[in-house]
């Protein structure tokens, strides 16, 4: 009798030592993780630009790569288009080239832990008119581009976030994550759409004329080339 009951404690003693070892390890039933080894389904769990990730994203994630393009095309009915170079040739900083109108406009931005600062907005006449790295470090700021945390209500300058996870359909795709940032004046409304991984993506601007009446115009990003 003794013998029989040394033998089941044993039995039971090897079923708690296997079913704990199964919680350790993580696996199932089946020898498995648990976890997904579809590579599809990993990439779309670590995708950029995941819901409630946007104050863990790097501020550079907001501009395309270095020697990027965009373009944004305006309404159909309009012939207004943007078109936008990207240059990195110092660390922490971006020169912007936009191409609107006719009109070239080049952007320096410094890139800090927590904000974006504008550096300077002059009208020129080519887009390799680049100033020195010494002439940039000199530069005091003029205005801030983005500042995070990247939350509704977040205020700088004359902006202010007004919507986050927001669906943005744009020519080039349909974004699923973008931020939405706003500013008002009397005579106009302007609000600026970004996504991680490209920065701005659509433009909305409401003109309020002299007669009373509105007029809107929308820019969108339309195609991108990268190098």
């Amino acid at each position: 009798m003794k013998k029989i009951q040394i033998i089941w404690i044993a039995l039971l003693s090897l079923l708690l030592v296997t079913g704990c070892t199964n919680k350790t390890t993580g696996l199932d039933d089946s020898g498995n993780s648990g976890e997904s080894t579809d590579p599809a389904k990993q990439e779309d769990e670590s995708a950029v630009g995941k819901p409630g990730q946007y104050n863990e994203t790097a501020l550079s994630d907001y501009f395309l790569p270095d020697t990027s393009k965009a373009h944004f095309q305006g309404d159909e009915n309009k012939i207004a288009n943007l078109d936008i170079d990207y240059a990195q040739p110092y660390k922490n900083y971006v020169i912007v080239h936009e191409s609107y109108n006719g009109t070239l406009t080049r952007y320096i931005y410094k890139i800090e832990e927590n904000q974006i600062m504008q550096l300077n907005q002059r009208v020129v006449e080519l887009k390799e008119d680049f100033p020195s790295l010494e002439e940039v470090e000199k530069m005091e700021p003029n205005g801030i581009y983005l500042k995070k945390p990247f939350e509704v209500g977040m205020r700088f300058d004359e902006w202010e976030i007004i919507e986050t996870k927001v669906k943005v359909d744009t020519p080039y795709q349909t974004f699923e994550n973008a931020f939405i940032i706003e500013t008002k004046s009397k005579d106009a409304q302007i609000r600026k759409y970004f996504v991680e991984g490209f920065g701005e993506v659509k433009r909305e601007k409401v003109m309020n004329t002299t007669d009373g009446d509105e007029v809107q115009e929308n820019l969108e990003l339309s195609s991108v080339t990268k190098p």
